[in-house]
């Protein structure tokens, strides 16, 4: 049993092995054999003497494999000429190995007669023996399978006869494949790095421009904010100073309402002070008035200074403070309420107090 070579064994992979040869067999199919055993005991003895110096060499190769690994360098200077130099031979090699391989091939058809005019030929005859399979096929289904594997046979016998005489023939001329220029594969070589380069600097200019739209939008988004906020503060500023000069205007006027108010108060205080002084009887002093002199009216056809009497008992929270008929004097309108009521000094009151009553109209008469 064969094994790979990691296991230590041998391998004949793609060799066939080599049996005992018969009278049917064919000879230049048992030469192909023989070749390619010994190709094969060539290699592996020759893998075998390495294997046996590798031995020997293991420091070495581990040494030499470090060395390659610490002063390997991925950069390649494109712009040294050596290097321009190393690509032209390498292209012009690997033409010359294409076309050399392409010639071989023709060489190794024409060789074993599978031109274009013997498959032509096979096709005519292989045609011709399928029709004399076909008309024999009609007979009997048996006979016709029979037939098929007749003509299989025949056809690999004619296929060796063609090989084995077409052997001896002298090949085809081969047609020389027309030589490679250097200098115009460089040109196109050079052409296709300035494509490249353009194409590249194309990129390179749209996505500067993208970058430089990209920053234009944001300074327009950031002066916008900027602005707006502005305007804000500017709203929010001019509020406060409203509601300052609001505020001012309002402790303004009402400093100036209570002043007035203050002045009123004053001016009326004395007013009332004149109004309801009293002689030592407790009569009023604005009541004493000579008979000549105008008194102001008052409401209810009333005037200051007039005599006038009670309609009714006046009460004053349910006690009687002013009995019916008791006399009393017109001092003026009402303090409070001058539009409705009438102040009276009456001679008389049950509460014994000492001061003026604000009556209405319909309390007082002017006779008893």
């Amino acid at each position: 049993m064969n094994h790979p070579p990691a296991m230590g064994g041998r391998t004949a992979w793609g060799v066939s092995e080599l049996l005992t040869s018969k009278a049917n067999d064919d000879p230049a199919e048992m030469l192909k054999i023989k070749a390619a055993a010994a190709d094969f005991q060539a290699r592996e003895e020759a893998r075998l003497q390495r294997l046996k110096s590798m031995q020997h060499m293991a420091g070495d190769i581990m040494q030499e494999r470090q060395a390659r690994r610490q002063g390997f360098d991925m950069k390649a200077d494109t712009n040294d000429g050596d290097y321009k130099k190393t690509l032209d031979e390498n292209f012009r090699k690997m033409q010359e190995a294409k076309e050399e391989k392409r010639l071989h091939r023709k060489e190794e058809r024409a060789r074993l007669g599978l031109t274009k005019k013997a498959k032509g030929k096979k096709k005519k005859k292989e045609e011709s023996s399928g029709s004399s399979d076909e008309s024999s096929s009609d007979e009997s289904s048996s006979s016709s399978s029979d037939s098929k594997q007749k003509g299989k046979k025949s056809k690999k016998s004619k296929e060796w006869k063609v090989i084995m005489f077409d052997k001896f023939a002298e090949p085809e001329p081969v047609q020389e494949a027309a030589p490679i220029d250097p200098e115009q594969a460089k040109r196109e070589m050079e052409a296709r790095a300035r494509e490249r380069e353009v194409k590249k600097r194309a990129k390179e200019q749209a996505a500067l421009w993208a970058e430089e739209v990209k920053r234009k939008e944001a300074e327009v988004e950031a002066k916008r904010q900027q602005e707006a906020k502005r305007k804000v503060l500017e709203a929010e500023a001019k509020r406060k100073a409203d509601a300052e000069a609001k505020k001012a205007a309002e402790e303004e006027e009402a400093k100036k309402k209570s002043a007035e108010d203050e002045a009123n108060k004053a001016e009326g205080g004395d007013e009332k002070r004149k109004l309801f002084a009293t002689d030592g009887t407790g009569r009023n002093v604005k009541a004493k008035t000579s008979a000549g002199e105008k008194s102001k009216p008052v409401i209810g056809g009333y005037f200051e200074g007039q005599t006038v009497y009670a309609a009714k008992n006046i009460t004053v929270k349910g006690q009687i403070v002013v009995k019916n008929h008791a006399v009393g004097t017109v001092v003026g309108p009402s303090e409070t309420n001058p539009s409705q009521r009438i102040a009276v000094q009456f001679a008389k009151r049950e509460d014994r107090m000492i001061g003026n009553m604000n009556v209405v109209p319909a309390e007082i008469k002017k006779r008893r």
